[in-house]
């Protein structure tokens, strides 16, 4: 076939037009660059389906209209995934309100969650000395190697991956937990293998956004 200016054109437009399709079909706070291979989305960015909300709900999450998930008010502990996960990468974006506090619960069951699973602190505390409850830590338990966190009002990108008994948790780029055995942290040996991923609701004056929510499960 010979290619003329007008082929070229068309064709041109058929890959735009393909392009696009494709991106309409994301969910909306999931961009096209998020979508890295194995993921999918955790958070449809429209609605809660897929997630429980442990507690009441009146005055729970809520969803904004740009795909973003602002886990703030009153009368709900947390919300959890229905999916289960043993071993996993989860990714995510988060920014959160001037002394705003979540975290990141896994292997956590559907009722009783702060009884049978342990938390990755996020919290408005760029600039803070590594402690046991600053952004990163395993929440009373295990210092990050460093803070990481962004200065308030910027998104900070966050990726926690579990396999087996060991953690890592990388905050912009800084590896803050670095394969940590969190069998052999004492208070953390009797906990389930398997269960939800549970964003932690700290402070109903205060709310943590969530966006690109996106999980994959390891073999």
């Amino acid at each position: 076939m010979v290619l003329t200016q007008s082929n070229c054109f068309h064709r041109y437009m058929a890959v735009v037009f393909l392009l696009a399709g494709a991106a309409m079909v994301l969910p909306l706070g999931l961009a096209a660059q998020d979508v890295e291979e194995g993921f999918k989305p955790l958070f449809n960015g429209k609605n809660l389906d897929g997630w429980l909300i442990q507690g009441l709900e009146k005055a729970g999450p809520k969803v904004q209209e740009d795909g973003v998930l602002a886990v703030g008010g009153w009368d709900y502990w947390a919300v959890i995934s229905k999916e289960e996960f043993k071993d996993f990468v989860l990714r995510f974006d988060v920014k959160l309100d001037a002394k705003g506090n979540s975290g990141i619960l896994f292997h956590t069951p559907k009722k009783e969650i702060y009884k049978s699973c342990f938390e990755i602190q996020l919290a408005d505390d760029a600039g803070v000395k590594e402690n046991e409850k600053i952004s990163g830590a395993i929440f009373g338990k295990a210092a990050p190697a460093k803070n990481a966190m962004k200065p308030i009002g910027e998104w900070n990108s966050v990726e926690i991956k579990v396999e087996g008994p060991k953690l890592w948790v990388t905050i912009n780029g800084e590896v803050v937990q670095d394969g940590v055995d969190y069998t052999q942290i004492e208070g953390l040996k009797h906990k389930f293998e398997k269960g939800g991923i549970a964003i932690q609701r700290n402070d109903y004056k205060k709310a943590a956004y969530f966006k690109n929510i996106r999980v994959k499960a390891l073999p």
